[in-house]
């Protein structure tokens, strides 16, 4: 009889020991506990007086794809304000990845960086707001306030007092959404399908680049400019140089001194401001890809205004100003049959204004445009030359000031991929077409 009722004594002691090891295993394998020992990294969005509003604004990130929650925080010397984050991120690096993600697509205005010991709790005041707006309906009744005898229930009845001012105010809030709610959801459903094949990319204001982002671009330019000599010098083999002011080539061939090539660069953009952006190009500049030359340059844009809103959004007007300079080599027939080699140095200024239309998933516009042209031409005739000028190479200055017209169109294939096709007529001819990614 005692060895039956040891038994279960033992098994009782074996229970109660499996009870106490799994109270520890869950206690120490609490994701909570566990995570307690590391250094986590939340976005601090957004800050709201008003429940309402932060729990609208975390709604709205949630939609757009990030981990968003709120909670009430007390704040020194101003009271309790419900902050919005988004996070937790494991890294300082990944944490200011996605500000820079948040700014680019300007979806915060502000955002901060905040390192917690611990993971951000979700907020039990959210849980509360039922109960609360229950309280707030009940002491509406007169009846309450007759209710009330006791005297010492009174100091609470009296701290209670503030608590139906900001309870109408969320009231007020919850019956404020109604009105808002029906036009904005309907706007957040039919963007989203949209917005990945037609969203336009970051920009700032017109076409110019948004403030501190850049692009890449792969330009492709046919370009054929008319010009005209102002001075022609005659270079013998002894390097005796003449000046000519008339002579029979010059007279037949006076204005037939067009350049055209093909150019191939690669455009730097960044946006200093919303407004105002630079860019750079370098490449190379050729008629025939067996004679290349070296071309660069740069330039400026600047957004004059746009309008935001109403039948006219999207228009805008802007000025850009640009400098190109390189070198070319290549052989040539004139319009009178003669066989030309020619080796030049050009460069010039190019001042534009523009008037167009941005939206998604395109922009238009036409501009005119001012032509300072010049270049120093080292040419020699190949054939029909007579036999006492056999020798000589010919040193011309071609200038060309004028003004001409130009128009394109910019088509977004991707978000951060777009095409950009524009043409120029009247004294220079250009062509040229551009694949851009944003970064």
């Amino acid at each position: 009889m005692e060895h039956i009722k040891s038994v279960p004594r033992q098994s009782s002691f074996r229970i109660r020991l499996c009870l106490m090891l799994s109270i520890i295993s869950l206690l120490f394998c609490d994701p909570n506990f566990v995570s307690s020992a590391g250094t986590y990294y939340y976005l601090h969005v957004s800050s709201h007086r008003l429940k309402m509003r932060a729990v609208r604004d975390v709604a709205r990130l949630q939609n757009k794809g990030y981990n968003t929650i709120s909670r009430r925080e007390r704040v020194p010397n101003k009271g309790y304000w419900y902050r919005v984050y988004i996070g937790p991120f494991s890294s300082l690096q990944e944490a200011k990845l996605k500000r820079k993600e948040l700014r680019r697509k300007k979806l915060a205005e502000y955002v901060a960086i905040h390192k917690k010991e611990s993971l951000i709790s979700v907020d039990l005041e959210e849980r509360k707001v039922p109960i609360e707006v229950e309280k707030v309906v009940t002491p509406a009744v007169p009846e309450e306030p007759v209710e009330v005898p006791p005297a010492p229930e009174k100091p609470p009845a009296a701290k209670e007092v503030p608590a139906p001012i900001p309870s109408i105010e969320k009231r007020e809030e919850a019956k404020a959404p109604p009105p808002i709610a029906p036009t904005r959801p309907p706007a957040r459903i039919s963007a989203k399908p949209p917005r990945k094949i037609v969203e336009m990319a970051p920009k700032g204001s017109g076409r110019n680049m948004g403030r501190g982002d850049f692009s890449l671009a792969l330009l492709q330019t046919y370009r054929k400019v008319e010009t005209e000599i102002t001075k022609r010098r005659r270079i013998t083999s002894d390097g005796t140089t003449t000046s000519i002011e008339d002579v029979s080539l010059k007279s037949e061939e006076k204005d037939d001194f067009p350049t055209t090539l093909h150019m191939d660069s690669l455009r730097i953009r960044f946006g200093v401001t919303d407004y105002l952006e630079v860019f750079a190009d370098i490449g190379g500049a050729y008629r025939e890809l067996s004679n290349l030359g070296f071309a660069y340059g740069g330039g400026l844009r600047l957004n004059l205004f746009e309008v935001k809103g109403g039948w006219l959004r999207g228009f805008y007007c802007g000025l850009q100003g640009e400098y190109l300079a390189g070198a070319v080599a290549y052989e040539y027939n004139s319009s009178v049959g003669s066989k030309w080699k020619k080796e030049a140095d050009w460069e010039e200024f190019l001042a534009k204004g523009e008037l167009g239309v941005a939206r998604s998933p395109f922009a238009a516009y036409l501009g005119a445009a001012y032509l300072h042209y010049r270049e120093d031409t080292e040419r020699q005739l190949l054939e029909n030359l007579p036999s006492s000028l056999s020798s000589y190479v010919f040193q011309d200055d071609l200038e060309e000031e004028s003004f001409g017209a130009y128009g394109g169109v910019v088509i977004h294939l991707s978000p951060a991929f777009l095409l950009n096709i524009e043409g120029q007529v009247f004294s220079q001819k250009v062509i040229f077409g551009a694949l851009e990614y944003h970064f």
